[in-house]
């Protein structure tokens, strides 16, 4: 049996859901199978993760600053409370029943958000550094633009077994404050933070760049990220 990953939706400005097919193909080519979960579902969190063997937090709009007791800066984009409501949920319940998770680019933000972390609401206007790369790029999104610098022995160092990997990128916010739970397992030259780990779960990765992007042009790096998160998940399976 293979394992089941939910998989968070992209949420439009109506409140339909959606998802990029790269998120669904990843899964599927690492030896998983997709379970998009739409928005509403906040009552139901426990019975979906009792459904699941893993969690994957997409990429999408703006995390509201209201959750990290913020009020909104000018460059604030467009935010959806009511995605951030039950991808709050969905990662308590994931947490209580100690299943993987993957974060990825919003999913690393709102990973660190939910353990009350915060985040920069733009990186050009509140993170200051003179070495500052260009972080949403206007290359096509299988393309990598800078480069992720490792943390040697962590859990994507083990998986990825490099010290430097090449990241395509597209986002204006960052952790700002780390969740006290939380570990930072990698960042870009500028300084910002790029990968984190929860310790205290089996696996609970998330990166701030876009590896299903990446996996489905054939990246290798991208394709041993999809895997080991698939793997958990079968291991969670058949262990739970």
């Amino acid at each position: 049996m293979k394992p089941i990953i939910g998989i968070t939706a992209f949420a439009e400005d109506d409140l339909s859901s959606r998802l990029n097919a790269a998120y669904s193909k990843s899964i599927i080519e690492a030896g998983g199978v997709p379970l998009i979960i739409p928005l509403g579902v906040e009552e139901d969190v426990a019975q979906i993760i009792s459904m699941t063997d893993g969690l994957l937090l997409s990429g999408g709009y703006d995390v509201h600053p209201f959750l990290f007791d913020a009020e909104p800066t000018p460059k604030l984009g467009k935010v959806h409370p009511e995605r951030d409501s039950v991808e709050l949920a969905l990662i308590n319940a994931a947490y209580i029943r100690k299943m993987p998770i993957f974060g990825i680019c919003r999913g690393l933000q709102i990973l660190n958000v939910a353990f009350g972390g915060t985040v920069y609401q733009d990186i050009d206007s509140e993170y200051h550094s003179k070495k500052l790369i260009k972080h949403v790029q206007q290359a096509a999104r299988g393309v990598s633009t800078h480069y992720v610098n490792l943390t040697p022995d962590t859990l994507l160092k083990t998986i990825i077994e490099e010290e430097k990997i090449a990241v395509n990128s597209f986002h204006h916010q960052a952790i700002n404050v780390v969740a006290e739970k939380l570990k930072v397992i990698a960042k870009s030259s500028d300084g910002i933070i790029e990968a984190v780990v929860h310790d205290d779960l089996p696996f609970c990765l998330a990166v701030q760049w876009h590896p299903e992007e990446l996996a489905i042009v054939g990246d290798e790096v991208s394709k041993k990220l999809f895997a080991a998160f698939v793997n958990a998940s079968l291991k969670f399976k058949v262990e739970a």
